[in-house]
C-alpha cells in the first residue's frame, strides 16, 4: 500500500501548481513544485501562496505592496495565528478578493481552493 501511495503522490506534485491556481489552464508562477524536494520556497516564502495565507484582515496591505506585506509575514510583523483566518477561505479570483470586514460571513469556506 506505501508504494501505491508514494506513486499517488509523486504524480500530484507537479499539478499542484493548477490545482491552487485560479484558472486551471495556467499555473501558479513561480512553479510550486520545482522537482528539488526543498520547501524552502513555500508557504510564507512563495509570493503567490503568501497571499493565499494572509489573514483576511490584513489584505488591504497585501494589495497596497505585496512584497513589503510578504517580508513582514516572513518576520512575524504580521501574525499568522489560529483566529487569524487565511485569506484563501474567501470567494474571490484572488483569495479574499471578495471579503467585506463589515459581513466576514459572506463569501466565506467559498474560496476555491476549498470547493476543489
Amino acid at each position: 500500500i506505501s508504494a501505491t501511495r508514494s506513486d499517488d503522490t509523486s504524480r500530484l506534485k507537479n499539478q499542484i501548481g493548477h490545482y491552487a491556481a485560479f484558472n486551471l489552464r495556467s499555473p501558479i508562477m513561480p512553479p510550486i513544485y520545482d522537482g528539488t524536494g526543498s520547501r524552502t520556497h513555500l508557504g510564507s516564502n512563495h509570493p503567490v501562496l503568501a497571499r493565499f495565507l494572509c489573514p483576511v484582515r490584513e489584505l488591504k496591505e497585501f494589495s497596497k505592496d505585496a512584497e513589503k506585506a510578504q517580508k513582514k509575514l516572513q518576520n512575524g510583523k504580521i501574525k499568522m495565528t489560529a483566529s487569524a483566518l487565511p485569506a484563501f477561505l474567501w470567494a474571490g479570483d484572488l483569495p479574499g478578493k471578495d471579503y467585506d470586514d463589515n459581513n466576514m460571513f459572506e463569501g466565506m469556506f467559498e474560496g476555491h481552493l476549498l470547493e476543489r
